[in-house]
């Protein structure tokens, strides 16, 4: 049986729109590191992977910025998540009172998380 997902490769780009700051970042999967990272600002980071058999792909990142910092999901296996992503591609972006996530049904980025102090 074919899952719905299992052959379709995803992406996830994180962007960083924190006003000439750097943002660092690790991110990370069950299987997989990606290591620790810093985008400079207006740079963007991207990369690609296909979901497991079971569909339970999870990413995870850390992020940190002068004293804030912000850990969440980023991607997961659940359909209603890769809708919102706008299907196959998840573009996040950080800014100085969040992160955002470009929805793409509706054009527009929508604030998903905060940052902690």
């Amino acid at each position: 049986m074919l899952l719905r997902w299992e052959f379709r490769e995803h992406y996830v780009i994180i962007v960083n729109n924190l006003n000439n700051k750097p943002l660092d970042y690790h991110c990370k999967s069950g299987d997989d590191d990606l290591g620790p990272k810093t985008l400079q600002f207006k740079e963007e980071w991207e990369f690609s992977f296909y979901l497991n058999i079971r569909e339970t792909t999870l990413f995870y990142c850390y992020f940190l910025y002068e004293n804030f910092h912000a850990t969440f999901d980023f991607f997961n296996g659940d359909p209603d998540h890769h809708l919102d992503c706008g299907g196959d591609h998840c573009i996040w972006t950080a800014q100085e009172d969040g992160f955002y996530l470009y929805q793409i049904k509706h054009n527009e980025n929508v604030k998903q998380h905060d940052w902690e102090q």
